[in-house]
């Protein structure tokens, strides 16, 4: 059962990663434009431009591999946790209003939607590494 869950939950993330940053290269333009405006400085900006969909790309690849599924879910774990951090900034008042460069539908959630969002897919990844790590220790007694 616990393999099943952790499967359903990789595949999620495959989906999610594959549609946020094909959104974001689909329409680069746009994502690009929207990215400049985040609080950021325009050097940290310009590598984030192409560093987040690279990143999205990169754990989408490696949840595909069976080998590569753990760190997969533990990068994506670190990416739901950067990109829930700002969120909560935002919310909290300590950045302006941005806009939101995620792509997509996504894009088009307030940001209380979006932190829901963003908490259910951490708790996902969170669960799913939680399961893999307790499938080791068992194998490995």
């Amino acid at each position: 059962m616990g393999t099943k869950v952790s499967k359903v939950i990789s595949a999620a993330f495959i989906l999610l990663w594959v549609y946020t940053a094909g959104s974001k290269l689909a329409n680069f333009q746009s994502y690009r434009q929207e990215m400049s405006m985040q609080v950021f400085s325009p050097a940290f900006t310009t590598v984030l431009i192409y560093a987040i969909p690279s990143i999205e790309i990169l754990c989408a690849i490696l949840l595909l591999i069976k080998k590569t599924n753990k760190l997969g879910l533990g990068l994506s774990l670190l990416l739901m946790l950067a990109f829930t951090g700002y969120i909560l900034l935002i919310i909290s008042g300590y950045f302006p209003k941005t806009p939101c460069s995620c792509g997509g539908v996504i894009k088009a959630m307030g940001w209380k939607t979006h932190l829901i969002f963003n908490l259910f897919f951490l708790t996902a990844a969170i669960l799913a590494l939680h399961i893999k790590l307790k499938r080791e220790v068992r194998d490995n007694d």
